[in-house]
């Protein structure tokens, strides 16, 4: 199969859930100390390695675009979900993190790098699941690195949600996906990734972040 990025040879599959977030919340996980992964198809499944392919998805990448083209998207998402997961005090909605304390060479460059890691993951489920969104401005933003116009952001804090990957909630029209939503949770950290078309008026996008805003303070929610 091809790499739905770049159309190479697919060899590598994402993981859903960042494997440097599961070894930051669950350091000692063996086949004598498992985690148990949830889904609608299953319950309590045991898994003994964070590199098991359970954690990934089934859509193909291939390896350059997996790590090498994506390294810095990676990188980016890793430093922003230590520091929002390690904040003292703990992060809260109404809290306004200011960015360049995370990032002090670049804001900019690095928030979009932060966009663009969602952009991977949110592709990567359009293809496995078959979403009527067209893939190729996922594959574009990605190759050119450059933002999707109608992928958006909103961070929140959130306990007792546990961490993984949630279902996609979409709405059609005409065969067509016009908005769709899924969070990705890592606890305390929960990130509403929406896609949206430009008179798609949701009230998740109301506080939501995008490359386009010039802001270098991110907002914090709440459930």
């Amino acid at each position: 199969m091809k790499c739905w990025i770049c159309g190479d040879e697919g060899t590598t599959g994402e993981h859903k859930t960042k494997a440097s977030d599961l070894r930051a919340l669950f350091p000692q996980v063996s086949q004598k100390n498992p985690l148990y992964f949830h889904t609608d198809q299953h319950k309590n499944k045991k898994v003994g390695s964070i590199k098991s392919d359970t954690f990934k998805f089934t859509a193909p990448i291939c390896a350059y675009c997996n790590n090498s083209r994506t390294a810095s998207h990676d990188r980016a998402w890793e430093c922003l979900s230590r520091f929002l997961r390690e904040k003292r005090p703990p992060i809260k909605k109404g809290d306004a993190i200011l960015l360049n304390k995370v990032f002090p060479s670049s804001v900019t460059r690095s928030m979009l790098d932060v966009h663009l890691f969602f952009i991977k993951l949110f592709g990567c489920a359009i293809v496995e699941h078959g979403v009527p969104i067209d893939i190729a401005p996922f594959a574009e933003a990605i190759l050119q690195t450059k933002p999707h116009s109608k992928v958006h952001l909103a961070f929140w804090s959130a306990s007792d949600m546990g961490t993984g990957f949630s279902n996609m909630e979409t709405y059609n029209v005409d065969g067509y996906c016009v908005f769709a939503t899924w969070f990705y949770i890592v606890e305390p950290i929960v990130v509403n990734v929406m896609y949206a078309e430009p008179n798609e008026c949701r009230q998740g996008l109301i506080h939501a972040w995008h490359p386009k805003n010039i802001s270098e303070r991110l907002l914090i929610g709440g459930c």
